[in-house]
């Protein structure tokens, strides 16, 4: 005998359906809020503990470069510098030499723009400067070069434009919001001295 299915056995009715799709619908949009706070605050708190180690680096990498700048290319202001430096292979230069330049881009933003240092005279159009990011917030940039004297101690000038390099390179950064960063103080490396 073939059993006859009952109305209940059917499935379910179409109120059930839509009262299924709300409360499913409420629960997606509750877990969605719940996800983008906790990706808010997760991001707010990479920021924080992440912003001394990307200084730490900042530090170390401009260390590295004004260290090993090129005789006779440093050129010193006192709100920028530029010089020809090596950059690392992971520049994207090929780890050759570079014409780089450290100063405040409008807006609070400190930037290492830097472009490949032509071998000889070029014969074509230079490419444009690449251009990262090295620091955010910076309402002033002071750069500071210790000169030899020829009678005396060394002392501290707020220019450079001599064909050796200074003893000395010093950059102190100002930050809008009281953030504080240890003056960075590199010494060029002359390879003729």
């Amino acid at each position: 005998m073939i059993r006859r299915a009952s109305r209940r056995d059917a499935g379910f009715t179409l109120l059930e359906m839509l009262v299924a799709l709300v409360v499913f619908g409420l629960v997606m949009a509750g877990l969605a809020q719940t996800f983008r706070f906790g990706l808010t605050a997760w991001s707010a708190t990479t920021r924080r503990a992440v912003g001394p180690e990307n200084l730490a680096a900042t530090d170390a990498a401009l260390t590295r470069m004004i260290a090993q700048a090129v005789p006779g290319t440093l050129t010193g202001l006192p709100d920028q510098l530029a010089f020809t430096t090596p950059l690392p292979a992971g520049a994207g230069l090929n780890g050759g030499l570079a014409d780089a330049a450290i100063m405040v881009a409008p807006g609070g933003t400190l930037i290492l723009r830097y472009a490949a240092h032509p071998p000889g005279i070029p014969l074509t159009r230079a490419p444009a400067p690449r251009i990262e990011i090295l620091a955010q917030g910076v309402t002033a940039l002071n750069v500071s070069y210790l000169m030899p004297q020829p009678s005396g101690p060394p002392a501290w000038s707020n220019a450079w434009s001599d064909s050796g390099l200074p003893l000395l390179v010093r950059i102190h950064l100002q930050f809008a919001g009281g953030q504080s960063w240890p003056d960075l103080v590199a010494a060029p490396i002359d390879p003729g001295n």
